[in-house]
């Protein structure tokens, strides 16, 4: 019996390392795909290769059946929301080839145990700034009215802290949604109420845009993306829950607009919000605005220096690639596709002579592009802001268009991923060659 013990020990703990990089990765927000692979790659470095690996978003489980029938061992990790910290997968992809270069499982669990156990690498407040500023570039892609992003920024600030102190107070995401929303409406109504008792510095300022920028930072715009990239990956129970949490949070959004926008009116300072798709500013203000987005959605993300850059080289190219396919003459589904290949394709290029996460450049560049403003145009054009406004057909078809500008975003990151190894790989060899050359 104590052989057998013996003989499982190692598997064990290989699975438990493995498991254990795989609920970090996954609750960063990595595809399930990827996590399986990174998970396998640790799995095989140490010798186990009839490893099964089920990934249901909320759980992972992981089963060893070693030869000449023994018995399976098996490892289950429930994976918890967590604070995304790129820092931290940049380490992790780090450890995974010391792994891959013969690192021993002991100290493979003791440097996981360290990297998990570290601090963030700047102050929360840092990160805060990080969030507001997500809000104040998605408001640029719209407008040039810097009292309009000032006053999202300051708003997405507030937000936040709201939103930190409901999760201490373990709050569920959908009510969460419904109060920062509510807050929102209520802070575009007093403005209004302020610009109409003459206070100049809120005269002329567009009410639907002040609530646009701070609801987008809200719109799980990138859940619906994962959810639409899982699936093409097959891992479909995954991503029926992210459609599902998408569906929970995109309709707490509206629910807390209704309910702000009936507060607001028996406060006596009643506030009318556009239903109508915004449009787009001008040009060089989206070229901007993409930028910021994807660079504070890594600062946000805690991610270093020259990830924050990257991520913001890749946020401008993903949307000049959809600009340009814009100008073209093709729809905004196609040309979502085209800015998200484009990106992916080049930040996989990019991941292959550094260290930097490739889906952190990925998810960071395809932020300014993700349907989250659809979502939220659709629904509120369901179920309406004043009564009689309600537009039950033409919100389906809102709906129905962001669910095929997610399909097609993420059908271009993949494939411009999937052509990107090769390449980058075969390219290696060519440096490789000629260095040996040399």
């Amino acid at each position: 019996m104590s052989s057998e013990r013996s003989a499982d020990a190692p598997a064990n703990a290989v699975l438990q390392l493995a498991i254990r990089v795989g609920d970090a990765l996954l609750a960063a927000g990595m595809s399930a795909n990827d996590v399986v692979v990174l998970m396998l790659r640790i799995t095989q470095a140490y010798g186990l290769s009839r490893v099964h690996v089920d990934v249901t978003y909320t759980a992972i489980t992981m089963s060893h059946y070693p030869e000449a029938g023994g018995a399976p061992v098996t490892a289950v990790r429930v994976v918890r929301p967590d604070v995304i910290d790129y820092s931290q997968v940049r380490e992790l992809d780090k450890l995974s080839d010391k792994i891959q270069a013969g690192l021993p499982i002991s100290e493979a669990l003791d440097a996981f145990q360290r990297i998990r156990s570290a601090d963030h690498p700047y102050p929360a407040w840092v990160a805060v700034i990080g969030n507001a500023g997500v809000a104040a570039g998605v408001s640029l892609l719209f407008t040039t009215s810097w009292k309009i992003v000032l006053i999202t920024f300051l708003t997405g600030c507030v937000v936040d802290r709201a939103h930190a102190m409901m999760a201490m107070r373990r709050v569920p995401p959908f009510f969460q949604n419904v109060i920062a929303a509510a807050l929102i409406t209520l802070i575009a109504a007093a403005i209004r109420l302020a610009a109409g008792h003459g206070v100049r510095f809120f005269t002329g300022l567009n009410s639907t845009l002040i609530v646009v920028g701070g609801i987008v930072m809200l719109v799980a715009g990138m859940t619906i993306v994962g959810a639409v990239q899982d699936a093409i990956d097959q891992f479909y129970v995954t991503a029926t829950a992210r459609v599902f949490e998408v569906a929970m949070r995109t309709a707490g959004i509206v629910i807390g607009i209704v309910v702000g926008l009936q507060i607001a009116l028996h406060l006596g300072m009643p506030l009318a919000i556009s239903p109508n798709p915004v449009p787009f500013g001008p040009t060089g203000s989206q070229f901007v605005g993409a930028t910021l987005t994807a660079a504070f959605f890594a600062l946000c993300a805690y991610a270093d220096a020259i990830t924050i850059g990257l991520s913001a080289a890749m946020g401008l190219l993903g949307w000049a690639g959809y600009t340009a396919t814009i100008q073209a003459g093709a729809g905004d589904v196609a040309a979502n596709t085209v800015g998200a290949l484009v990106a992916a394709l080049t930040a996989t290029l990019i991941v292959r002579r550094t260290k930097v996460p490739g889906f952190a450049l990925i998810s960071a560049a395809l932020l300014p592009l993700v349907p989250g403003l659809s979502l939220y145009n659709g629904l509120i054009e369901v179920v309406g802001t004043t009564p009689g406004s309600a537009d039950t057909a033409k919100g389906a078809h809102t709906l129905l268009l962001a669910l095929a500008v997610a399909l097609g975003i993420a059908a271009g990151a993949s494939l411009g991923t999937f052509l990107g190894r090769p390449i980058a790989d075969q390219m290696r060899r060519i440096r490789e060659r000629v260095r040996l050359a040399r």
